[in-house]
């Protein structure tokens, strides 16, 4: 892994989770007020227990640093290290003994998208994210809080996603791309290694990709609606894949 960088973590709960995973946190701010519900006094036990630095500022100061809406006593600075090679990755899954399964992102542009996707990918037991090389990181205060700290829990991996997809096809991996034209998903065979591929909210998927996946899986709709929210799509797929596993 390679990529190092602090992210501020201003969701309670994604912070006591990362807490008990027992991920690298530089330091915790925390309001006067703070300490006073049982998850924030959680926070300061298993801080302390690890010798984390509890710096105590005030309600004010706590404000000015806060990115979001947010109205938490508690900002935590963790030093985030979720950057994979795909060949990495590929051996850590193997090395598991676990099934490759993974979410390819095509040029996806809002975060609430991305994060909403990568929540719903640690859910259901996705061990991998696929992006192409990003000029801003994924992985941002943001889309940690609306993740509930899924967007630090799921590996992600950035490269050329031509080149992903003929790794993933060394590898024996399915890959599908879901389109509007194809096969309904619920009648395609989805056990196994697999790589869904989610298109851009605006234009959907490239056509060099299309051209280069193994096939293509479409969720049928009422007339009227041309297409779904593309995290809404993610949910769908991947839970299909999971029902399908378990009912085998």
């Amino acid at each position: 892994m390679a990529k190092s960088r602090f992210i501020q973590i201003e969701s309670k709960n994604a912070l006591l989770e990362l807490l008990k995973e027992g991920r690298d946190f530089d330091r915790i701010y925390a309001a006067g007020s703070a300490f006073k519900d049982e998850k924030s006094k959680e926070i300061y036990k298993l801080a302390g227990q690890r010798g984390i630095p509890i710096l105590k500022i005030s309600r004010k100061a706590i404000n000015r640093r806060l990115r979001s809406s947010s109205a938490e006593s508690i900002v935590g600075i963790m030093y985030s290290q979720n950057s994979w090679t795909l060949r990495e990755l590929l051996e850590k899954i193997y090395e598991e003994k676990k099934q490759p399964f993974f979410l390819i992102l095509d040029n996806l542009k809002y975060s609430q998208n991305i994060a909403a996707i990568m929540r719903t990918a640690f859910a259901v037991g996705v061990n991998g994210i696929i992006v192409n090389p990003q000029k801003k990181s994924l992985i941002s205060d943001e889309t940690i809080r609306i993740s509930m700290g899924a967007a630090e829990r799921v590996p992600l991996v950035e490269m050329k996603l031509f080149e992903a997809l003929k790794t993933l096809k060394e590898n024996d991996i399915k890959t599908y791309a879901i389109h509007m034209d194809g096969k309904n998903y619920y009648e395609e065979d989805l056990r196994g290694p697999i790589a869904f591929v989610l298109g851009a909210e605006d234009v959907g998927i490239s056509t060099g990709i299309l051209e280069r996946v193994d096939g293509a899986l479409s969720i049928p709709m009422r007339e009227g609606i041309g297409s779904l929210n593309v995290s809404a799509t993610a949910s769908i797929l991947t839970y299909e894949k999971l029902r399908q596993e378990v009912t085998a």
